[in-house]
């Protein structure tokens, strides 16, 4: 006899999702595209920082013939051709397989990734809408700058915007560090930051109160055009430990920068001369700034933590969720909604702790779905058996159709594993495993966000 699937016939709401993002300067590319993109990490690592940093820069501007001839002479065909073999038995290849096979049916990997370019090229909307359909996803809260609501249906696609752009008006200190995905994140931050400047009619502002208006107006409007919630993706960019600053000590910082974004400087796009003291002391202000916002506002707050990309960028020591205690512990913040998102690994358990000892924190496990199996089923264990049922929420962390497919089957058969264990072993019964079911794929989300089933 087969386990019950306590999941089954029950709706899902994906907490964590970017449906309808495509990233800056990115032409439209096919399911493909992801394995290729997670062998950046392997070519990194095989060749020499210096070249591996004018290679990238000119496939980021778009000079492919420089950047062919730069792979060739670096060998860098070859070092991909390798990744992809590798990357064969990950959790991630099988995920794309299974959602490639339910999307289009039994096909190569290059049909796949031809059917599934044609498909976002000339129906995009439609396409996630069949992966929704076929899944069981009532709707998804996506991780975008913004989102055309007659294309992108605020019913099913509910957007959240990310606060990090606000947090630096003036670009960051040069980057030293490997890889390129941290001058990325500072990129998109400070493009997304300039389109909101031009979407309220203004500059940047001159003095820390004038541009504190434009970051209120900012997020009012946002709001009323359908934004439900607020994320902190600014472990990609620095630390997560948020320190309360005082309103002088901003300033001063703002001066700083003021004066450091205004020396000549031959760097990144999006860097400049700063000083990195005063780079976090404004950044630190601006987030209790908008925190406290948001709790005026009612706005969820979702917050990435644990480890990044595949590329060296995002340090994981700095992602660590303990490094948020100031922050979630700062009483004029202690009714803030708060979800610390992708489970948080290799720090799964630490986010357990701050669930357990904060009545207004909340976890999800997307991203996990597609890059783990057996650690999925154990962070679900140990969630759902400490955790009071209110806690926890179901994510995909993706903007593949593909992905979000095979991320919410292989979710509902982690919870369906963990919820049979627990009726096996008498933990709960079979009404309160169905129930747990129910809360986790979508009431504790609706609860949380306020939307109503």
């Amino acid at each position: 006899m087969s386990a019950p699937r306590y999941t089954e016939g029950i709706p899902a709401i994906d907490h964590h999702s970017h449906a309808g993002y495509v990233r800056p300067g990115q032409p439209v590319s096919g399911v493909g595209h992801y394995e290729l993109e997670n062998a950046h990490g392997h070519v990194e690592g095989h060749v020499p920082h210096a070249d591996y940093q004018r290679y990238m820069a000119a496939v980021e501007s778009g000079d492919q013939e420089r950047a062919e001839s730069l792979g060739t002479s670096l060998d860098i065909p070859d070092l991909v051709a390798q990744s992809l073999v590798y990357q064969q038995t990950t959790v991630h290849a099988v995920a794309l397989r299974d959602g490639c096979e339910a999307l289009y049916g039994p096909s190569s990997a290059e049909q796949a990734d031809a059917m599934s370019r044609e498909a976002r090229l000339s129906d995009p909307v439609g396409l996630y809408d069949r992966a929704l359909l076929l899944s069981g996803t009532e709707s998804v809260l996506t991780d975008i700058p913004e989102i055309d609501a007659d294309l992108w249906p605020h019913a099913r696609y509910k957007p959240i915007a990310r606060i990090d752009p606000y947090l630096f008006p003036f670009g960051h200190p040069r980057w030293i560090g490997r890889g390129t995905d941290t001058p990325r994140f500072r990129r998109i931050f400070g493009r997304v930051l300039q389109r909101q400047l031009e979407l309220e009619g203004t500059a940047l502002p001159t003095s820390l109160e004038t541009y504190k208006e434009f970051v209120l107006a900012s997020l009012e409007r946002r709001r009323a055009a359908g934004f439900v919630g607020l994320k902190i993706a600014s472990a990609y960019v620095r630390s997560l430990e948020f320190v309360r600053t005082d309103e002088q000590t901003a300033k001063d910082a703002w001066a700083t920068l003021q004066t450091g974004a205004a020396r000549p400087f031959d760097g990144r796009e999006g860097e400049a001369e700063l000083d990195p003291a005063a780079h976090k002391a404004l950044a630190d202000h601006l987030a209790y700034f908008i925190a406290e916002w948001a709790v005026s506002a009612a706005m969820p707050m979702q917050i990435h933590t644990g480890f990044g990309h595949t590329e060296p960028g995002l340090r994981i020591s700095t992602a660590n969720p303990l490094l948020l205690e100031e922050f979630l512990g700062d009483p004029a913040l202690n009714t803030l909604q708060v979800i610390l998102i992708h489970g948080g690994f290799p720090y799964s358990s630490y986010l357990t702790a701050l669930a357990q000892m904060h009545g207004n924190v909340h976890l999800d496990f997307s991203w996990m779905p597609y890059l783990h199996h057996h650690a999925t089923v154990r962070v679900l264990e140990e969630w759902l058996e400490l955790l009071p049922a209110d806690r926890v929420m179901f994510g995909t962390d993706t903007g593949s159709p593909e992905l979000h497919v095979s991320a919410t089957a292989r979710s509902r058969a982690a919870l369906d594993t963990v919820l049979h264990a627990g009726v096996t072993d008498r933990l709960w019964t079979v009404r309160q495993a169905t129930w747990l079911a129910d809360r986790v794929l979508h009431r504790n989300l609706r609860a949380v966000y306020g939307i109503p089933t």
